[in-house]
């Protein structure tokens, strides 16, 4: 018999929305998805920037996690990119780490909330100079109208006239036949012979528009597809390399323990599929009233573990484990669980870049906190975050020193394979 030693797993659930009734209680210990960061005291956090674009990142999570046996206050902050040529890559996440004693949190009147400053940009987008078009406009009107409308009219008409005539008078005729070919002793061409660059001819066609058939002319494609090929998803909205006014819409965050009794029948299949196949004699049975032998699977629901048709098991096995507490939107384990993967991880997770000491799986993020992370304020596009999942990987020993402002965790994104 099997002992059941399983790591505790506690899910995040989208909780009521935070109001500005709230603000006064937002502290470092506050779970919440999106808004900024609240730290200890004073203590500010700026949003990191992206190393993949610049851009600087938004908060998607704000989350307490104090360890057991530990003398510190712990919250870990989580930042994601909203670039869209940076999604499901690593370096478009961010989790930092921030730590304080207990004895000074008590001492502490009150925690502040920090709000990067914004950024006013596009300030001078709508100014185009409208005096400098409306002196041009007058300029050009002055020049060509002059003062008397109605002599600028009679004064055009009468030049167009004298070159008509100009160009009517510039015609001759060398041979009775316009169309018989040039004369050896003339060096002049038959026929009627005009200037270069007299009016062409043009027709009118008489008749109903119905009637009259259109021909376009045809153009020149305007799509140049190797530029296209290299053309990069534009923004949702314009952010320049300063920190931005934007954020992720601020939600509370509540915690539940994850709910596993719905894993007892399948412990029974497997005990099941263990035994009949220890016991391949048990599953022929005779049959006194028939005196035929009976295959016991006939009388009996076979218990085989079922595999998808798809035949991926690691990703069948993501969205079963979701599946059985809906609403979900993160895991959280400290205690040597495994995530719930996409596809195996390539490469090992390595040493804490600050101490050099083991990493352990602490928290994921499930892409089903996506429609969560919407904007605030609202833009002009429907956005949406993309991701399959987001693994955070932190120090076995949580390093801190008393100089430190904070740390960064290693962090590991998988995409959604299609």
């Amino acid at each position: 018999m099997a002992c059941d030693n399983r790591a505790k797993v506690y899910l995040g659930y989208e909780d009521e929305y935070v109001t500005e009734k709230h603000r006064a209680s937002l502290s470092f210990q506050t779970n919440k998805i999106g808004g900024h960061p609240n730290c200890y005291g004073k203590n500010t956090l700026s949003s990191p920037q992206c190393r993949l674009c610049g851009l600087y990142q938004l908060l998607a999570l704000q989350l307490y996690a104090p360890l057991d046996n530990s003398k510190y206050h712990r919250t870990l902050y989580i930042f994601a990119c909203i670039n869209p040529n940076c999604w499901n890559q690593n370096e478009s996440w961010t989790c930092l780490r921030i730590q304080h004693l207990e004895d000074e949190s008590k001492t502490s009147a009150s925690d502040c909330v920090n709000v990067p400053s914004t950024t006013a940009w596009l300030s001078d987008a709508d100014d185009w100079g409208d005096n400098v078009n409306d002196n041009a406009s007058e300029q050009n009107g002055n020049n060509m109208l002059g003062n008397d409308p109605l002599q600028f009219h009679f004064s055009l008409r009468k030049e167009i006239d004298q070159d008509i005539r100009e160009e009517l008078s510039m015609l001759r005729v060398d041979d009775p036949n316009a169309n018989s070919p040039t004369s050896v002793d003339s060096p002049v061409s038959g026929g009627a012979v005009g200037r270069l660059d007299s009016p062409q001819a043009s027709a009118e066609i008489d008749g109903d528009e119905s009637e009259v058939v259109c021909i376009d002319t045809p153009t020149r494609p305007q799509c140049d597809l190797v530029s296209l090929l290299h053309e990069v998803t534009p923004l949702p909205l314009q952010i320049t390399n300063a920190e931005t006014k934007y954020s992720f819409v601020e939600i509370f965050l509540s915690v539940d323990e994850e709910d596993r009794s719905t894993d007892v029948s399948q412990h029974v299949r497997d005990l099941l599929v263990e035994y009949q196949h220890s016991n391949a004699d048990v599953s022929m049975k005779f049959m006194p009233e028939s005196g035929n032998p009976k295959s016991i699977d006939t009388d009996v629901e076979k218990y085989e573990k079922g595999i998808p048709r798809h035949g991926d098991e690691i990703f069948h096995n993501f969205v079963c484990r979701i599946q059985r507490n809906p609403g979900q939107l993160l895991r959280y384990s400290r205690d040597n669980a495994a995530p719930l993967l996409l596809y195996p991880l390539s490469g090992c997770i390595g040493k804490c870049r600050h101490c050099g000491d083991e990493m352990t799986f602490e928290l994921q993020v499930l892409p089903t906190i996506i429609p969560k992370l919407t904007l605030h304020p609202r833009s002009e596009r429907n956005f949406q975050i993309e991701f399959g999942t987001v693994l955070i990987y932190t120090c076995v020993r949580s390093c801190w020193s008393a100089t430190d402002s904070h740390r960064e965790e290693h962090v590991v994104v998988q995409a959604e394979r299609l």
